[in-house]
C-alpha cells in the first residue's frame, strides 16, 4: 500500500530548503473486522467511509436545536462544525470569503478492487489529520466504532473497530514500520496521537526524494525526471476546463494553493512564499511521458439530495526539469492530496523516481 513508503523514513534528514510551515498532522490506520460477510464497493470505498463517517458524527455531536450547522448556536465549540463545516477568522484576509475551506482531514480508502471481506478478514483504511482535528480523534474513534456495529459495506454486515494505529517515520536502515496504538478494542482506551509539523513529514520524504533526483539526473546537471503516480481520482481544473492529463505545473498550482489554505486556516498563516514566481518556474518542467484514465463517480447527498461528482483522473506522467524547490510541495502533497475532494480520498499523489530503461 501506497502508505508504506511513509513508514521508512527518517524526519531527522533535512536536505532541501523547508516550507517554514509548522502545520500539525498525522496519519492513522483503522482496522474493521467483519462479523460476517462484508461487501463494499470495487472503486468507490472513499465514498462509503467518509458519507457514512459524517452523518454519524454530525448525530453524535450536534445538539437537537441545530438544523443548519452554518448557524450553529455553539459553534466556536462544536466539533463538527470545526471540523466538517469550518468557518474562516477573522483576520483571514482575502480568503474570508473563500466558503469551500478545506476540511482538516483526508480519507484514504483501500486501494484495491477487492468486494467481499469474509468475517474475520481485516478491512483497513487510513485518515490523515491536520491541525484541529487531532483534538476531535476521541470522536473520530467512536464515531467509526459506532459505524462498524451498526453495519457497514453494501450489505450493511456487523462488524467491529479492532484497533486504531499512529503510523510513524522511522529510520530507513531500520526498515520496520513504527506505529502507536491509539485504540484498541480489548481496553477501548482512546490515546492521544502524537502527530508531527509539516516540515518533519517534508524532512523525511526528503531524504528518498533527494536521492532518486541525484540518480536520475540527466546529461543537464540541474534536471531530474520524476514521476508522479495519482491514485484516487483527481479533479483539476485550469483556465476555465476540466484538466484530464497534467501538466506539472497544473498540478503545482493547485497544490500550492491548497497548501497554502491549510496553514492560513489551520497553520502559522499564509506562507511565504513567491507564488508567482513559482507558478512561472513551474511551467517551465515538461512532460515528457504518461499514461492517464478519466474514472466517472458522483454520490448524492442525503442531506440535500445534491448530486456532487467525485469523478477525476487516474494514472500516472513522467516530469523531467529542474525539481528542487518543488520537491517539498510534492512531499507535503503526498500526504494533503490535491484537487477537490480531498476529504473523501481524491487527489492523493505519489512521487517516485523515474525508472531507467535498458
Amino acid at each position: 500500500m501506497a502508505s508504506e513508503k511513509a513508514e521508512i523514513m527518517n524526519p531527522s534528514v533535512q536536505s532541501a530548503p523547508l516550507l517554514g510551515n509548522h502545520l500539525k498532522i498525522g496519519l492513522l490506520r483503522f482496522t474493521i473486522i467483519p462479523k460476517s460477510l462484508l461487501i463494499v464497493p470495487a472503486v468507490n470505498k472513499g465514498n462509503m467511509l467518509r458519507g457514512g463517517f459524517g452523518h454519524a458524527f454530525r448525530r453524535f455531536c450536534c445538539i437537537s436545536e441545530c438544523r443548519d450547522a452554518r448557524a450553529c448556536p455553539v459553534a466556536a465549540t462544536c466539533p463538527y462544525k470545526l471540523i466538517f463545516e469550518p468557518s474562516p477568522p477573522p483576520d483571514a484576509d482575502r480568503l474570508t470569503k473563500n466558503q469551500d475551506i478545506p476540511r482538516p482531514f483526508v480519507f484514504r480508502p483501500p486501494l484495491s478492487a477487492q468486494t467481499k471481506y469474509e468475517a474475520g478478514q481485516p478491512f483497513e483504511f487510513e485518515m490523515v489529520l491536520i491541525a484541529r482535528s487531532f483534538d476531535a480523534l476521541p470522536y473520530f474513534v467512536f464515531v467509526f466504532r459506532e459505524l462498524a456495529e451498526g453495519g457497514l459495506g453494501l450489505n450493511r454486515a456487523r462488524c467491529s473497530l479492532k484497533n486504531a494505529e499512529e503510523i510513524t517515520v522511522t529510520s530507513p536502515d531500520s526498515g520496520l514500520p513504527q506505529t502507536n496504538h491509539i485504540y484498541s478494542q480489548d481496553d477501548e482506551l482512546v490515546r492521544a496521537a502524537k502527530g508531527m509539523t509539516s516540515d518533519d513529514w517534508i524532512a523525511a520524504r526528503m531524504h528518498e526524494l533527494n536521492g532518486w533526483a541525484e540518480e536520475t539526473n540527466t546529461n543537464d546537471a540541474q534536471t531530474q525526471s520524476l514521476t508522479i503516480r495519482f491514485l484516487t481520482p483527481t479533479f483539476i481544473r485550469a483556465d476555465g476546463r476540466i484538466i484530464r492529463e497534467p501538466e506539472f505545473h497544473q498540478i503545482f498550482k493547485r497544490l500550492r494553493d491548497r497548501i497554502n489554505a491549510l496553514s492560513t486556516f489551520y497553520g502559522d498563516g499564509p506562507l511565504d512564499a513567491d507564488f508567482q514566481g513559482l507558478g512561472l518556474r513551474a511551467e517551465k518542467v515538461r512532460k515528457t511521458g504518461g499514461r492517464f484514465e478519466w474514472i466517472d463517480r458522483a454520490r448524492t447527498s442525503t442531506k440535500t439530495g445534491q448530486r456532487h461528482e467525485l469523478s477525476g483522473f487516474v494514472g500516472e506522467a513522467v516530469y523531467e526539469g529542474e525539481f528542487e524547490e518543488f520537491l517539498p510541495w510534492l512531499a507535503l502533497g503526498e500526504m494533503v492530496h490535491v484537487g477537490r475532494h480531498t476529504a473523501w480520498g481524491n487527489g492523493w499523489m505519489e512521487v517516485q523516481r523515474t525508472e531507467k530503461k535498458g
